[in-house]
This record gives structure tokens, sequence and C-alpha cells, in this order.
């Protein structure tokens, strides 16, 4: 697969060839600082639901999927915060050579960045809400086992807020990417990597100083060698051009990199680590953020599953002086009940340091689901 989703589940089949995949998430828990705010938390009972389905066609070699996921939030005590996201996804693999083939998609994002997340000025009595079209397309030339592959891809998307205007309306902005990306079979399962991307930030506002370039430069190795490892690893420099010329423009050393171990056939840890200098949201000029995360999945017998994870994200901030550090700690233990259902309860906890005091936060939430496909 390229860019077509992937179902969960048994699929419902119809004469015409479709395949539907449908599930569902239902879960109740407790958040104890629902704002993200160092003083006067706001604690709530929520309640989510989170349906979701997977349409599949396949003709000829070639795949296609309708997909939509919901996100639906409900706050006992901060109703203010209820969320409602919806994402739809059409996209579709075709193959037209065995060296030659290309994925792309379309598709309508709805969802809201929650109070707290951002850095925009005064304080919104709700989520900032908004929407989205996006597409993407990747373009694949060369065999699987050929001595060299290249990739081109490119994606659009138009991010408008709808509400809270007084301080969203400089957050509206078309985002287009462009990537060029060519790989060298240097052993069996072994490739280099040497990739180009920009991405060009216009914000809607005649007036924003943020519309930019970014440019990532990056040079890698991707490998699966063994059952046990698999792993990807970029280096490079990246170079954020502002159109103002009175912005200093940035560049930075850059990395990206996705290491997977399987010490087990039931067990796999996932290493993450990624920098990126990243659009103000209202503070600052820019900011430099450097991301880690650890995730480990563990399969205790049949019926028995759980997840462990970790993270955290160093943000310096251009133009002011703030340093934040966030980290995040979560564990979930899941039970399948028949063929049909899990059960699960979670639990993960949120911390920020901030070298602000007032922008310090920590928070715990403990969610209980039921998961549901056919």
């Amino acid at each position: 697969m390229i860019l077509t989703s992937t179902g969960r589940g048994r699929a419902i089949r119809f004469q015409n060839g479709i395949f539907v995949y449908p599930a569902v998430t239902a879960g109740i828990g407790h958040n104890d600082n629902v704002g993200g705010t160092s003083t006067n938390e706001k604690s709530s009972n929520l309640f989510v639901l989170r349906p979701e389905a997977v349409a599949e066609l396949k003709r000829r070699g070639d795949r296609y999927t309708l997909s939509y996921a919901g996100n639906y939030g409900q706050y006992q005590s901060s109703s203010e915060d209820d969320f409602t996201h919806h994402d739809l996804w059409l996209a579709g693999d075709n193959y037209f050579t065995t060296r030659a083939r290309m994925g792309w998609g379309v598709g309508y994002q709805r969802r809201s960045d929650a109070r707290g997340s951002t850095d925009r000025a005064g304080a919104s009595d709700s989520p900032d809400r908004w929407r989205a079209p996006v597409a993407r397309v990747i373009g694949i030339y060369g065999a699987p086992k050929a001595p060299g592959r290249l990739e081109l891809e490119a994606s659009w998307m138009q991010k408008r807020y709808t509400n809270n205007r007084l301080s969203t309306r400089g957050s509206d902005v078309d985002m287009t990417m462009v990537a060029g990306r060519f790989f060298f079979r240097v052993m069996p399962k072994t490739s280099l990597i040497f990739e180009m991307r920009d991405t060009w930030s216009d914000y809607t506002l005649n007036t924003s100083p943020h519309d930019n370039r970014y440019r990532k430069l990056l040079a890698g190795v991707t490998w699966d060698m063994t059952a046990k490892t698999t792993g990807i690893v970029k280096l490079g420099r990246g170079y954020k051009d502002f159109d103002r010329r009175d912005r200093r423009d940035p560049s930075a050393g850059t990395w990206e990199a996705t290491l997977v171990w399987s010490p087990l056939t039931y067990s796999v840890v996932k290493l993450q680590t990624e920098q990126n200098i990243s659009d103000s949201t209202g503070a600052g000029n820019f900011t430099d953020n450097r991301g880690y995360s650890l995730n480990w999945d563990h399969k205790w017998g049949s019926f028995m599953t759980s997840n462990v994870n970790a993270g955290m994200v160093r943000a310096d901030y251009d133009g002011i002086s703030r340093e934040d550090n966030t980290r995040n700690f979560g564990v979930g233990v899941y039970r399948e009940v028949g063929n049909n259902f899990r059960v699960g309860v979670s639990w993960s906890h949120t911390k920020r340091d901030s070298s602000i005091n007032t922008l310090d936060f920590r928070r715990n939430v403990t969610m209980l689901t039921l998961e549901t496909v056919l």
C-alpha cells in the first residue's frame, strides 16, 4: 500500500466487489486539567466516541479506499471544551508496470485546537475549530529489487479557522509541499537515501510576518536486515526563509529517525525522534522543536496486550526568552473479549516545564474503553 487506508477486523462484502470494514471505540474517563493551566485547574469526566469505516475496492491490481474517522468528545463539567473531529480520505494505489506506481489521495479534515495547546493571544472560551481540504500524491519509479528507486511527492492543505476570529485569523494558511527522494541499494535489504523537501506556508492575513519556505536537505539509510530490526535514519540541515526581509532566516541541523526492534514475535519496541523549525502560533518568531518518543507493545498470551509509551518535546522560542520541556508517559492494558470486542484501561501523564513559570502544567487522563469490530 502507498496512500490507501487499512481496515480493522472482518469486512462486510457487497456484490459489486466493495468491502467495508466498520469499527467503533467508546470510552469514559477523567481529565484532571482540561485547559492545561498552571493554576485554577479544571477537572472533568470525559466521554468519547470514535467511529471509523474503510470501504475498499480492488481492480486489476489497483486498490482504492474511502475512509472516515470521527472523534467526538464531551466533558461533563467543561462543555465549552467539547470537540467533534471528522477525517474523510479518498485514496488510490495504482500499479502501472513492475517499475512505475503511484499513490494519490484527497480528503477533508474538520478538527480543533484544544484550549492551551497553542500560544495565541487572548483566552478563548472554546477550542479553536478549523477545517481543511487536503491532497497528496506520490510517484514511484523503480522495481522493488532494483539498485535505485526514485520517489516524487507533493501535498497541499488549505487550513481555515471558523471561530475565535480575533485570535485565529492570523493562523489561516495554505501549505504546499514538494519532495524528491532517491534510494540507492547498497545491500540486499539496506539502501542509502537522499532527499530534498520544500514546504511553503502562505498565510492569508496580508500583514502576517510568517510567510516562509522551509527546505530540508537530508541523507540517510534505511534497512530491514532481520526479522527483529528495521529502521530509517535521515540527517541533514533545515533552512527557513521568511518572505519579510526584516526577519532572521534560521538554519539548523535536522534529523528524522524511526527504529523498530522486535526481540520477540509478540513484542515490538519503536523509537522515534525528529527536529523541526516550526511556525509561531502566537509567541516568538518561530520554534526549534526536538522530539523523542519510545513505544512498547507486548502481547501477554492469546487475549491480553499492553502498551507503554514515553516522550519528550523541547521547544526553544526565537525572539523571546522562553524554553519549554514537555514530557509525557502512558500505560494501557487491553483484553480481547470474544472475536469482536476489546476492553482497555489506560492512564497518561503530561508535564510541561517552562522558563515562564505561569506556563507550567501537569495533566493526568484515565480512560476505560471498549473497541468493537466485526
